[in-house]
């Protein structure tokens, strides 16, 4: 994929504010998981990156190239959604190894 870097990501919804100053490397080969409760933004960030949410403020950049306004299609990267139903026999060590 190359690398990602997102710089004080931003994104609100009227006066409420999902996404807050998001900052995040991640260099090319590295594996990133976005971990945490039901409504935490974690989907929110993962459209931003892929481009199917537009951010209200901040930059995103695939391989040092500001694609924050860049259509999805044209950005040439992809995300994979958990589905608690993998794999649901398996600790989350199994699932991921």
């Amino acid at each position: 994929m190359g690398s990602l870097q997102l710089k004080s990501i931003r994104k609100a919804y009227g006066a409420h504010d999902v996404l807050k100053g998001i900052d995040l490397e991640v260099k090319d080969g590295e594996f990133v998981i976005f971990v945490g409760p039901s409504g935490c933004g974690k989907s929110t960030l993962l459209r931003s990156i892929a481009g199917l949410e537009d951010v209200t403020s901040g930059a995103v950049l695939i391989n040092g190239q500001d694609v924050t306004v860049t259509p999805p299609a044209k950005r040439g990267i992809s995300m994979v959604f958990q589905s608690y139903a993998l794999y649901p026999h398996l600790t989350v060590k199994d699932n991921m190894g």
